[in-house]
């Protein structure tokens, strides 16, 4: 068994050679995979301690004699430089009980390669795992994978069944069905997150599991204006004169939204739902981006109102946008954008938000992908401006 001194030694030998270009099979010439003995140990340079000058050396003698490494002393005893031996890289593995980082790779594409879907739900999964096919061609780390192939099996099977998850599901209940313990999504959630958010579709990595459906609370769809909801019994919204939250069970009974010639306005964010007042309007608060129920109930009033117009008022900046073309995207409907444009920024000028970098390449990747936003892209970069919604004066 070796030591913990012959472990360090070898490990950072065999991690060398494992960063290495000889380790992909790039490097034509021949490699020697080196390390230092004072920088790995500090100490052994100290004159004073020797006794672990010593015992450095006794290490290094056994993994000589156990042909691991070679290294030439000078004439005091001191050893400068360590060799790994490239025909006992195996043995040293072994010795230290290594798992080898070839066959870590070959694990990991094993498992890849049982995600290998082609349904396009699965977009953001395939994405990240082509990514990282790249990354171990090109011998770097593979995102998210920190040694533990166990916790990245959990990590991958709970972003696959987001993925494929359909209905409201409580994120603990959600847990217990994938891993049978209500907690482990919980323990991985920030990995998952980011694999999503990452290589797929959204603005927020907050929202992730709420736009599939995997909530922490219950998801209530909050409405005010015109409209008359049949829930069994009919529900006129101006009657109401204020707003109602329908949750997820009220909504499974709604039958038919009745607007009668109104038009229906979605709005991103709590605070300019409260102040917004609607004129001859079915008002839904968004929250952001929106999961299944919430599109599902606007895609319902779209259906009993076809000829309805549909708004979106959201924040003028990147995230605003990307959350329109999401709604019009997922629901089929074209909304069309309120207040979310040059004239609404000019007049609120002393309320605008410098750009960030971020924010700034963002929008020019915006507006490469939907040109009816350029005009408001180019004046908020020239003019380094953003807007959210409660910071407009007049709503």
């Amino acid at each position: 068994m070796a030591t913990k001194i012959e472990s360090r030694i070898l490990n950072s030998l065999l991690d060398s050679y494992e960063k290495s270009r000889t380790f992909i099979g790039e490097n034509k010439n021949q490699q020697t995979f080196k390390i230092s003995v004072a920088k790995l140990f500090p100490e052994y340079d100290d004159d004073s301690d020797f006794a672990f000058y010593k015992e450095i050396n006794t290490n290094l003698e056994s993994l000589k004699t156990k042909e691991l490494v070679t290294y030439k002393a000078e004439r005091s005893g001191k050893i400068k430089t360590v060799f790994l031996k490239q025909d006992s890289i195996p043995a040293s593995y072994k010795y230290i009980n290594r798992i080898p980082k070839a066959d870590t790779n070959s694990q990991l594409l094993g498992l890849w390669a049982d995600y290998e879907k082609t349904d396009e739900i699965y977009s953001p999964l395939l994405k990240y795992i082509h990514e990282q096919k790249r990354h171990l061609k090109e011998n770097k780390s593979v995102q998210f994978f920190d040694g533990n192939l166990s916790e990245y099996k959990d990590i991958l099977l709970a972003a696959k069944a987001i993925l494929e998850n359909q209905n409201e599901i409580f994120i603990r209940e959600f847990s217990v069905k994938l891993f049978n313990n209500s907690k482990r999504l919980e323990s991985i959630e920030s990995s998952v997150r980011s694999l999503l958010y990452n290589y797929g579709e959204y603005d927020d990595k907050e929202t992730v599991f709420e736009e599939h459906n995997i909530i922490k609370t219950p998801t209530y769809v909050m409405l005010k204006g015109k409209g008359i909801l049949n829930l069994g019994q009919k529900i006129d919204l101006e009657k109401i004169g204020g707003d109602i939250g329908l949750s997820t069970q009220s909504l499974r009974g709604l039958v038919s939204v009745e607007l009668n010639g109104a038009s229906v306005i979605t709005i991103e964010n709590l605070t300019s739902f409260h102040k917004y007042q609607p004129d001859n309007e079915l008002a839904i608060y968004l929250g952001g981006f929106h999961n299944s129920v919430k599109r599902d109930f606007i895609k319902l009033v779209y259906k009993c109102n076809p000829k309805a117009k549909f708004k979106h008022f959201g924040d003028i900046d990147a995230g605003g946008f990307y959350i329109l073309e999401h709604l019009k995207n997922k629901t089929g409907i074209n909304f069309e954008p309120f207040n979310m444009d040059i004239e609404t920024l000019e007049n609120n000028k002393s309320h605008w938000i410098a750009l960030t970098s971020n924010d700034r390449k963002r929008l020019c990747n915006l507006a490469e992908k939907f040109p009816d936003y350029k005009k408001t892209v180019e004046y908020m970069i020239k003019n380094n401006c953003k807007l959210e919604q409660e910071g407009e004066e007049q709503i």
